[in-house]
Formats: C-alpha cells, structure tokens, sequence
C-alpha cells in the first residue's frame, strides 16, 4: 500500500502536474486551497505528510499549517511547505508553526519526491 500525500495547491495545472509525478511513488489527493484540505481531513481521512503552497485564496499555507498544529488529531503530520517567495523570515515563520520543510519556487519534483521518501519512508 502506498503512502498517501495530501497536496494543497491553488493552481490547477500545478497541482495536476505535481499530482501525477508523485502518484508514481504516492497515493496523492488533491485540495485548492487549505479550506478543502480541512475538510477532506475533517471526513476523517489522514495523510501521510501534506504538501502545501504558502498563498492560497480563503485559507492560506500558513493560516492552514496553524489550524493543523493546534488540532489534537492532525497536528503531528508532517507538513512540506512550498513557496514562491524568497523571504527567509517567511521561511522561518513557517518553520515554527511546525513545517518539517521549506521548498522554493521553482523546484524539482525529484527533489521533493525524495524528500517526501526521506520524511515518510
């Protein structure tokens, strides 16, 4: 049985893009935006790792990551952020909310297969 990836991106064509690559290794699901990724996790589903971007209309990377961290039931899945920005302090933040990884735009999706293998075997 395959790990299962939640990925949470707003852009379709990226999400689609990045979905098929890791389905190779993963069982993904994709949301678009962290309000859909609430509520395929509030139907009691739970993924292995989440991949998330950072700025997403209605329920943003980081406003998700917080509302992840403070749950009793999610809050110890490892989370993958994804950004287009280039601020560390944004990278930083990130990582005290809980983000076990940062990733900048562009990135290469073999990168972040690996890691994904090295953070949930």
């Amino acid at each position: 049985m395959n790990r299962k990836i939640l990925l949470v991106e707003d852009h379709d064509s990226l999400r689609y893009l990045m979905g098929a690559f890791l389905s190779r290794q993963f069982d993904v699901v994709g949301a678009k935006n962290g309000l859909d990724a609430m509520s395929w996790l509030s139907q009691g589903l739970m993924p292995d790792v989440i991949v998330t971007d950072v700025r997403m209309p209605e329920l943003g990377g980081a406003d998700f990551l917080a509302n992840l961290r403070c749950s009793g039931v999610y809050a110890e899945i490892p989370v993958v952020v994804i950004s287009g920005g280039s601020d560390d302090l944004e990278e930083s933040r990130l990582k005290q909310l809980g983000a076990c990884e940062y990733i900048r735009k562009p990135f290469s999706p073999v990168m972040l297969q690996d890691r994904l293998k090295q953070i949930i075997g």
